[in-house]
């Protein structure tokens, strides 16, 4: 009801952009291009105040030293990183496949995912609305292979909620519990 608003917001969420991932699936889905717009205007700002605050260079350096130390996490042979990232590709890594098969069966489940919104978005945009948000940030956490134990906390939100409103069965409230536990799980 405030497109405007929630583009500011959607912008704002690119500083934090696995939490995201499907937003713009989700958003298209929907047909919110004012959301849209009002996001991609508030990214950009965004971008050009760090950049006028903090200089070119901070761009430059997340290039050229960020992006490359965040993939040197996901293919450190020691996995050290592993028990603060409950994705499937790190799981994966965890039990012995290697970097180029974690990442490919990850890949997949991520196009599930992205296909299981845009479904979702477009032929069930009318469901409850506490069902499609926790759906969407189950799908989330599916979509990224790098995303940290913290980052399932609105997952963990939407579960709660949809527990509290009484809208899980037995399996429903057994998946509350281990999206609630999963950050103690990963990391034990």
């Amino acid at each position: 009801t405030r497109p405007v608003l929630a583009g500011v917001l959607a912008g704002l969420l690119t500083l934090k952009p696995q939490l995201g991932i499907f937003l713009p699936l989700m958003l298209i889905a929907c047909g919110y291009w004012r959301i849209i717009i009002v996001a991609s205007i508030t990214a950009l700002l965004l971008a050009g105040a760090s950049a006028y605050l903090f200089g070119i260079d901070t761009w430059k350096q997340f290039i050229e030293l960020g992006m490359p130390t965040q993939n040197r996490v996901l293919s450190d042979p020691e996995k050290s990183g592993a028990p603060y990232m409950p994705t499937i590709f790190m799981n994966l890594r965890l039990l012995g496949l290697s970097y180029f098969a974690a990442m490919s069966v990850q890949a997949v489940a991520g196009m599930i995912a992205a296909a299981t919104v845009l479904w979702a978005f477009i032929y069930k945009r009318h469901a409850d609305p506490l069902i499609l948000m926790a759906l969407f940030f189950a799908c989330s956490v599916f979509g990224t292979p790098y995303m940290l134990v913290y980052d399932t906390l609105p997952l963990a939100f939407a579960a709660l909620l949809l527990l509290q409103a009484g809208k899980t069965d037995a399996l429903g409230t057994r998946l509350v519990q281990l999206v609630y536990w999963l950050p103690l799980l990963q990391i034990g």
